[in-house]
């Protein structure tokens, strides 16, 4: 028996569902990427931990995409397992201004939900299509605001399937990175919010959402940010000083509205994407000496980012 013979012992919840051979395009916002070997949708704290026991024991590579917002997946795919997280692991529970979430939860769900309650600190993340997992370990953030601020703990998967309670001081918080990539998976978090008017909430929330669709390109499809800002300036910024707004190779355009969004505009490969990053690299560092360096994860590739 291999593993692919073993995985559907560990997909028992109604929840959950695996596929063989699933494109991976279909579940990235980049709309690109081969195969995976494996696909699951994991609904249970319990199957999870079964599959943490499961890659230890057969040595099989694992990721956790989430919803796919900020990955760029090889043309070849990815020879291992691709996992979301669903039902159990993507729900949120309130108790005053302290929130219990799951790794799986929306982000634009998470901020409607706590401006609905009248909690304050998530505004920012309506206009982030990714998930609660990603956020924390990419420490994701928007408009002056990151989602580490408001965490208080974070709960990680060991890859003997054990849950571990880390602090916020643990969880290593920084500029668009966090210490959780080295535990198996992140499923859950705990945020302090701050209370507040329901109106005045909503309303701040709409306006960054506003800005966001006015500001970035909203319709096509593409990662989000490609590279993370240097101290003190734009990524975006560098880009359009250099030239580089509507550069296209094969189907992979720089967005014309905002220089640090590449977009899929016509089957773009990520053969495409990774000629068009480094090309931008390239520029931006002979034009202004600055080495920009990319924020979108790689996933199926032998290099590691750039």
């Amino acid at each position: 028996m291999d593993w692919k013979e073993a995985l559907p012992e560990i997909v028992t919840q109604p929840g959950s569902r695996l596929r063989f051979r699933e494109p991976l395009a279909k579940h990235t916002h980049f709309g690109i990427g081969g195969e995976a070997t494996a696909y699951i949708e994991i609904s249970t704290v319990s199957e999870l931990s079964a599959l943490a026991r499961f890659h230890k024991q057969w040595d099989v590579p694992i990721a956790v995409i989430g919803r796919g917002s900020n990955l760029l997946v090889s043309d070849t795919g990815f020879k291992g397992i691709g996992v979301r997280l669903v039902g159990e692991l993507a729900t949120s529970e309130v108790d005053g201004n302290v929130v219990s979430v799951g790794a799986g939860l929306a982000l634009p769900a998470l901020s409607k939900t706590m401006s609905q309650r009248g909690l304050s600190g998530v505004e920012f993340a309506l206009g982030i299509p990714g998930s609660v997992g990603g956020a924390l370990i990419m420490n994701a953030g928007a408009w002056g605001s990151s989602f580490g601020d408001v965490v208080t703990d974070v709960t990680v998967m060991t890859d003997t399937g054990e849950l571990v309670n880390l602090t916020h001081a643990e969880a290593n918080f920084e500029y668009r990175h966090s210490g959780l990539e080295t535990y198996f998976c992140v499923t859950g978090a705990t945020l302090a919010l701050e209370p507040g008017d329901v109106d005045t909430i909503t309303e701040r929330m709409q306006t960054f959402y506003k800005q966001k669709v006015a500001t970035q390109p909203f319709t096509e499809e593409n990662a989000g940010c490609m590279f993370k800002n240097p101290p003190g300036d734009s990524a975006g910024r560098l880009i359009d000083i250099s030239g580089l707004k509507g550069y296209r190779i094969g189907g992979a355009e720089v967005s014309t509205i905002h220089g640090n969004f590449i977009l899929n505009l016509e089957n773009a490969t990520a053969e495409d994407v990774l000629q068009l990053v480094a090309y931008i690299q390239q520029q931006v560092r002979d034009k202004t000496g600055i080495s920009l360096q990319t924020e979108v994860k790689r996933l199926g590739f032998d290099a590691k980012d750039g």
